[in-house]
């Protein structure tokens, strides 16, 4: 006989070299859709940039040039033409290019602080911005701030909105910590705190800070951002960093779903929504195995949607952009009021019937 200890030594070993393949799966998985869609892993290009006119890309910035798409705006002299210089979504800074105005026209507008005041800003606080003319140069200033909306108007046209990363949201690296420290304390606390109370506070915390405040989460969206970009050091790229470490590395460790289960905004809210009312509905076995034959197929025809690029857009609709309520899709919001009210009767039903990064997830 094969003493017991060895057969659970052999076993444990059986199950951590399965949790490997199934992460080297899962990666390559999402490695493979950062090329065929964003043409890039990890920042090296393997297909020629899209090129739309009047927008360059040096590496994971952008310059916006307003030679053509503000020729309309015209100042006193003629055309006042910018570049404008976004990264992560957000403006760097308004350059002026040459142009027939008066040399201290340029110098007027820094000192009215006209040029800078899209700094920092994304592409839709700027697109949405009111800025006054300057008094005394009424026509040439509104012609400069003409170009910068026709620049920020082209790029949310086109792929420069879609370097906007999520967990960048809050802007300021104070609020940034504190996000950071609302993940940390879902991903570690809970390995020595076994408490029901502690766990309806980080749901709590997840469900405010993470998702309403924040907006961060793991999606397909923020996965094929990250594979596809050049790494940097941000705190910003922390969050990432520690989102997708509890999601992906931490089941290489015994702790499988924890992501979903402790930091996840959506999976929180249903959760809390199911505190409410204690009795759920029963769903009998067969239902059970339906259920989830549905959601494992779900996931198969999406991932094909994604490698064939027809109706790939779904990525743009997964349920957790609707914490971004400003920007959200009515659809999101109405599948993701129609899955709360579920909650009340049928424990967490958008996790365990439908989450296509659920399921990814939990393939590991």
């Amino acid at each position: 006989m094969i003493p017991h200890s060895k057969v659970s030594v052999k076993s444990a070993g059986r199950g951590v070299a399965w949790k490997v393949v199934a992460f080297v799966a899962v990666f390559a998985i999402m490695a493979s859709l950062a090329v065929l869609r964003e043409g890039r892993l990890f920042g090296h290009s393997f297909a020629a940039e899209k090129e739309t006119p009047g927008i360059v890309r040096k590496g994971d910035s952008y310059v916006i040039n307003t030679s053509d798409a503000g020729k309309g705006f015209t100042g006193y002299a003629g055309p006042v033409p910018v570049e404008i210089y976004v990264t992560g979504g957000r403006i760097d800074s308004v350059r002026p290019l040459p142009n027939s105005e008066t040399p201290g026209f340029f110098a007027r507008l820094e000192e009215e602080g006209l040029v800078s005041a899209w700094d920092g800003k994304t592409l839709r606080e700027a697109a949405s911005m009111r800025m006054d003319a300057v008094s005394g140069a009424t026509y040439s200033s509104d012609a400069f701030i003409g170009n910068v909306r026709a620049g920020v108007a082209l790029a949310l046209e086109s792929d420069v909105s879609d370097s906007v990363d999520t967990a960048t949201a809050p802007g300021k690296a104070w609020k940034l910590a504190i996000v950071l420290t609302v993940i940390l304390c879902g991903a570690v606390v809970p390995l020595f705190v076994h408490n029901k109370r502690y766990r309806i506070v980080q749901e709590i915390l997840n469900v405010g800070v993470l998702g309403f405040w924040a907006g961060c989460f793991i999606d397909y969206a923020m996965m094929l951002k990250f594979f596809s970009s050049t790494p940097v050091f941000t705190l910003a790229s922390v969050i990432t960093v520690a989102l997708l470490v509890v999601g992906l590395i931490f089941p290489l460790f015994g702790k499988s779903n924890w992501y979903c289960a402790w930091i996840c905004p959506f999976g929180s809210l249903q959760e809390l929504a199911g505190r409410l009312t204690p009795s759920k509905m029963r769903i009998g076995r067969k239902w059970m195995r339906f259920l989830d034959g549905f959601r494992q197929a779900l996931w198969v025809v999406l991932m094909l949607l994604l490698y064939a690029g027809w109706g790939a857009g779904w990525i743009d609709y997964e349920i957790f952009s609707g914490f971004v309520v400003e920007s959200a899709s009515w659809i999101v919001l109405a599948a993701g009021g129609l899955f709360i009210v579920l909650s009340l009767f049928i424990n967490r039903p958008f996790c365990r019937f439908v989450c296509p990064t659920g399921t990814l997830l939990k393939q590991l």
